[in-house]
Formats: C-alpha cells, sequence, structure tokens
C-alpha cells in the first residue's frame, strides 16, 4: 500500500502519496501550478521553467513537475517573486518565435496563450528575435510550424515513448534551434508513421491537423469515445464534435488497449469518404436502380429471400462485414440462419477465420497468448504477417520493443513488408513455400537443443527431413537465415509468434499447426495451457463474428446474394466480381455508392462508423461497448431495424404461400 504524505502548498494542506510529485500533489487538490513542458501521458523534461516554486529549507527554485513531493514539505507556488519570473519566461518565450496568434489555427486551444492571459502579458519587453522559418507541410495530415515552437520537447518525447519511433529529435542551435525529423529531412520522407500523437501533446500551434484546422480547435468541442472498426486489436479513440460534425479524432487516455496511441488510419483515413452516401433505397427495374420508399424496398428484399424457400432456385448466400457491432452482426446472422435457413453466412474476409477453425479441427482446439504474453516477449517470429501495415497500432509497439528494449524480431513473409525494418532477420519465402520454411525451423530446432526425444518417430523425421539447403533451393532463402531465424527463436525465454492475414488467406490450417508444434517443443506454453501464438486478422468485430457462428459460405449456385458492408471499403477481388455475376440476385446494404452497388437488384442505406452504437470484441476477447457519435442522415435507418422488418415481412410471405 503506498505511504500517504502531506504537505501543504500555498498555505493549503494537501495530500498524496510517495512518488508523487510535487505538480501532481498538487494538481491531485486542485491547485494550479503552470507548466507548458509536462503532460500527463509524457515522462518528466522539466524544460519549460514555468512550474518552479520555492520549497522551505531549499537555497534554489526547484521544478515542480521534477521535485519529489515529501512529507512535511512547505511550498509556494505563488507569490510576486514568481509571478514575475513567469512572466519574463513568457515574454522571452513570444519574443523568440512568431506567436501572433490570431493567424494561428490553434489561437483559443493553445496553453502558450492561456498561460499569456493568466499572467496578464499584453506586450513583451523584449525586442523581437525570431527568425523566418519554413513550416513542413510535406506530412500528408499535419503541419509543423517552427515559428509556433516553444521547444518544450513533447513531441519529441511522444514519438519516442508513445509510438516507440523516435522520429523526431532536436536540431540546430540558439535561435535557430527547431524540431526536425531523423537527421533533418522533411517530414514527409522520414520514417514518421503519422500517428498525430505529436499533434495531440503539442501546446501551441507549431503541430496542427491539415484538415479544417480552425474548424476542429475551437472551444466548446463535445468529446465522445468510440472504437475504431479497422482491424481486430480494438482501438478505442476520442471522436470529437462540433454541432453534431466529426471535427477531428484525439488519442483516449482511457482506451483499454491501444491507450493514447492511434494509426494514421485510426485518426485521419477515417475522416475519408472515397465515395457519396446511398441516402433512399434502390430497386432495380428494367437494368437501371431507381429510388424508392423504404417499404416497396423491403418488400422486394423479402421477396427475393423467399424465393429461395423451396430450395429450387437455389440458396442464399450472406457475407457480412466485421467493422459492424456485435448487435448488427447477430441480427443478421439471425435473419439468415434462421429465417432463411441458410447456412452459408459468413464474412467478407471469412477464409481467414475458416482456416484457423479448420486448424482447430485438425490439431485440437489451442487457446493462444493474450496481449501480457506479446508485451513481455524477448523475441518476436512474424509469420505471414506485416502488422505496420495492417495493425499500426501493433506495429508501434514492436517498434518500441525494438528501439527501447532491443528485441530481436524475425519475419517470414513471401511480401516486401514494412515490418522488415525493425527485423533483425527477414526471411522472403517463394509464395506457397511457407510449409517448408517452417518445417525447415521445426528440424532446426530439434538438431539445435537436442530436443528429437519429444516428437514421435515420423514427426522427426518429416522435420529432418527439410535440411537448410532443401529450404532454400524450395523456397529460395538463405541457407544460414534458416539457420539463425531458429537459433533466435531457441535462445529467447519468452518468445511469441504472431501470424497474420497473409498466412491465413493461404487457405492451409497446416501451417497454424506447425506454429503451435513450434512453441510447444520448446515449452512455451502458459499457465492456462495457452500456446505463445497469436493470430490476427482485419475487421473489429472479427473475434465477434466467430463467437455468433459465422462459418463460411459456398458462393456456387446462389440464387440470393445478401451483403451487408456498412462503410466497409471491401476489397473486390475478381472471384467476388464473378460470384455476384453468377449469382440469381444482390441484395446490398451499404453506406456508400461504391462498387459493390453496379452488382445490385436492392440497395438499402446503412449506417457509417460514427452512427453505430453496440458492443467490440477484440482478438483477445476484450469487450468494449460504445454509444453512437453523430446522428444519421435524414431518412437512413439504423440496421437492426432494417433487418427486423426484412424477417417481418418474410414471415408475412411465406404465410401468405401456405394459405
Amino acid at each position: 500500500m503506498a505511504e500517504l504524505i502531506t504537505l501543504t502548498i500555498d498555505g493549503q494542506e494537501c495530500r498524496g502519496t510517495k512518488g508523487m510529485t510535487i505538480l501532481q500533489v498538487a494538481k491531485e487538490n486542485g491547485l494550479d501550478i503552470p507548466t507548458l513542458c509536462n503532460h500527463p501521458w509524457l515522462t518528466t523534461h522539466g524544460g519549460c521553467r514555468m512550474c518552479v516554486v520555492e520549497v522551505e529549507g531549499q537555497r534554489r527554485l526547484v521544478t515542480a513537475c521534477a521535485a519529489p513531493a515529501e512529507d512535511g514539505q512547505i511550498v509556494v507556488a505563488h507569490n510576486d517573486r514568481l509571478e514575475t519570473l513567469r512572466q519574463m519566461t513568457l515574454e522571452l518565450l513570444f519574443a523568440e518565435r512568431n506567436h501572433i496568434c490570431p493567424f494561428c489555427a490553434m489561437t483559443g486551444v493553445c496553453e502558450l496563450q492561456d498561460r499569456a492571459y493568466e499572467h496578464h502579458i499584453t506586450h513583451t519587453r523584449y525586442d523581437y528575435i525570431f527568425p523566418v522559418l519554413t513550416p513542413d507541410t510535406t506530412n500528408p495530415y499535419f503541419v509543423q510550424d517552427h515559428n509556433r515552437c516553444i521547444l518544450c520537447g513533447r513531441c519529441v518525447r511522444s514519438c519516442y515513448e508513445i509510438a516507440g519511433v523516435g522520429t523526431l529529435g532536436f536540431g540546430h542551435r540558439g535561435s535557430q534551434e527547431v524540431v526536425i525529423a531523423d537527421l533533418g529531412v522533411p517530414l514527409g520522407e522520414s520514417s514518421c508513421i503519422k500517428c498525430g500523437t505529436c499533434v495531440d501533446v503539442c501546446p501551441t500551434g507549431a503541430l496542427f491537423d491539415k484538415r479544417a484546422p480552425y474548424f476542429s480547435r475551437a472551444r466548446g468541442l463535445e468529446r465522445k469515445p468510440s472504437i475504431c472498426p479497422d482491424d481486430d486489436l480494438g482501438c478505442a479513440m476520442n471522436v470529437v464534435l462540433k454541432s453534431g460534425l466529426v471535427a477531428r479524432i484525439e488519442g483516449w487516455t482511457e482506451a483499454p488497449v491501444n491507450g493514447p496511441l492511434l494509426s494514421y488510419r485510426s485518426r485521419y483515413e477515417i475522416l475519408n469518404e472515397p465515395h457519396p452516401r446511398v441516402l433512399k433505397p434502390r430497386v432495380r427495374k428494367d437494368g437501371e436502380l431507381v429510388e424508392v420508399d423504404w417499404a416497396e424496398a423491403l418488400d422486394a428484399t423479402a421477396e427475393l429471400l423467399a424465393k429461395t424457400q423451396s430450395g429450387a432456385d437455389g440458396h442464399v448466400v450472406g457475407l457480412c462485414s466485421t467493422r459492424l457491432p456485435y448487435e448488427t452482426l447477430a441480427s443478421y446472422h439471425r435473419l439468415l440462419a434462421e429465417q432463411c435457413g441458410c447456412v452459408d453466412v459468413d464474412t467478407f474476409r471469412g477464409a481467414q477465420r475458416a482456416t484457423r477453425r479448420q486448424a482447430d479441427d485438425l490439431y485440437g482446439t489451442h487457446k493462444e497468448c493474450d496481449f501480457e504474453a506479446i508485451q513481455q516477449a524477448d523475441m518476436v517470429l512474424l509469420v505471414g504477417f506485416d502488422p505496420c501495415t495492417t495493425h499500426p497500432v501493433l506495429g508501434a509497439w514492436l517498434a518500441k520493443k525494438v528501439h527501447h528494449d532491443g528485441v530481436p524480431i524475425v519475419s517470414i513473409s513471401p511480401r516486401t513488408t514494412k515490418t522488415a525494418e525493425l527485423s533483425i532477420l527477414s526471411l522472403k519465402p517463394r509464395r506457397g513455400s511457407e510449409l517448408a520454411v517452417l518445417y525447415g525451423l521445426l528440424g532446426q530446432l530439434i538438431e539445435q537443443r537436442n530436443l528429437g526425444h519429444l516428437v514421435d518417430r515420423l514427426t522427426a523425421e518429416k522435420w529432418r527431413s527439410h535440411p537448410p539447403g532443401r529450404v532454400s533451393y524450395e523456397a529460395g532463402v538463405e541457407e544460414q537465415a534458416v539457420v539463425r531465424a531458429a537459433a533466435l527463436y531457441a535462445a529467447a525465454k519468452n518468445p511469441v509468434i504472431l501470424y497474420g492475414p497473409d498466412l491465413t488467406e493461404t487457405g492451409n490450417p497446416t501451417l497454424i499447426g506447425r506454429l503451435w508444434e513450434m512453441a510447444q517443443l520448446l515449452g512455451h506454453v502458459g499457465a492456462s495451457k495457452e500456446v505463445m501464438v497469436r493470430g490476427f486478422t482485419t475487421g473489429a468485430n472479427s473475434a465477434a463474428a466467430e463467437q455468433i457462428g459465422f462459418r463460411g459460405a459456398d458462393m456456387e449456385g446462389a440464387a440470393v446474394v445478401y451483403l451487408l458492408s456498412g462503410d466497409d471499403p471491401v476489397d473486390l477481388t475478381p472471384q467476388l466480381r464473378q460470384d455476384l455475376r453468377d449469382a440469381g440476385a444482390v441484395i446490398l446494404q451499404s453506406a456508400h455508392d461504391g462498387p459493390l452497388v453496379q452488382y445490385a437488384d436492392v440497395v438499402l442505406p446503412s449506417l457509417k462508423w460514427s452512427e453505430r452504437g453496440g458492443t467490440w470484441i477484440n482478438v483477445m476477447g476484450v469487450g468494449q461497448t460504445f454509444e453512437a457519435c453523430t446522428k444519421a442522415p435524414a431518412g437512413i435507418k439504423p440496421d437492426e431495424w432494417v433487418l427486423t422488418e426484412i424477417g417481418e415481412r418474410l414471415s408475412a410471405v411465406k404465410e401468405a404461400a401456405h394459405e
């Protein structure tokens, strides 16, 4: 239990716990000690000197953000002397750079401006010495304006401590000192992952979003927590609203999975709408899609589904987005599986999940590891997975492990991946030869660790039948790379294997089974019998879809294909295009007038991500429930309402047919 302490700040008795700083105790007790470089997400810097205080018994002023609070201390945080010093500090900051506020996008929400008002700064006694510095606009999402920078270091620390990249640092000296990217290259050409965390923590207008900066930075904004629907990590975020519209996306400190870190897709790309909204239902008449009212569109949908009930006209196939909340997925599955008798209900990326299920059938059900195992890993083996592209927040965590802890990463992927840049070793086998590489690794583990006695003779012979030379011939990788990859995995005490969409889309469940066997061979199994392996896919609710019972779909001979895409930018593969052309009819429930519309016979408007409320279950089983952030345009109905109405009309059609 933390030791309680009591100190006096400006005559007020304040309580805290041992280990807190004076600044933290003051905030905990409702007292304001001004600061500019301090931020709750970041480590202490003590550079701005705004939080200097007097401590009885100390000869010099101390920085409250760095000084430990001690029991019995008597602290003075506000008096004439300290106010004079703070005024001088602020005047120097204003004189050193261009802080002419009316021209700045951050005016009204600028911490420097706030402190100037608090300390009655109406002018500066010092000559303006600031040089003219060229803003950096090369980043596609935000601007770096050196003229507004106070060199507090928040952005530098956030880039290293939160994003794990360390792109930003200080360059040059004196009045020319600026925050630079890498060794002075433009931000757009640097190692920046465009997460925008630096924009969140910047106290001035030195970093600001390009998208409507004046609209999104005013006071009086409303913030609502939501979830990024992009991948199954379950990243939560703050949606910033103005007049009911989404102004911007911010990191959310209380996010249970990702904390304040967001990817560029969560923060910026999610705000882009590449296609117009579907605002009214449509039905195809004489080859053309015609806008109709809801009643006609729902009746047409029910009639199409009813025609398949006899079985003579083929079967219904359902494909649904995993970006949707649990409640919508359950309603959709209930309509098709129970009322339409449809066994072909799946997600747009169902092949990835089906492969894991097939592996369970072949090798027994295995519980895969959780986040804690990934965070504690001292070696990471990536197989068919490029998290820096598909799961950027996870990619940032791995970057932090590499840069901060020296954790080695080995990547095995037929693609050229961004994560390979972080890897100590990258194997790029020919597509389709991944199994040979895994056999080679297993054979090497047996040889290097003398573990042949742990597997049966036939299995050991199969693994040994793929020596490095054969693997090199079949997969096109270097022999020594196979040997070294096995040695790195064998030498680790807590390695973890992460696999992703590039592995599961191969359709070969044996690959996942080999990964489980690799972990079990070296005893990398947790107390709860979970193997130190974890698979990832796309779509925030992929795990929920699996729980509900989305089990795969046979598109061949489909009489009706019912697509519930919402705002999912579905990848229209050649196979899906052909399946939709071959289908007897296509029902599409979509938020946007995208490429799928051309195949549809009925189009039903749907909600987009900010208009949805419900529950999402991430890849680790963490459930998060959020309310809708914005209202849908007039005339667009909730998806559950649409599905219920279709079900009622379908029941009525069935009853009429029996009479």
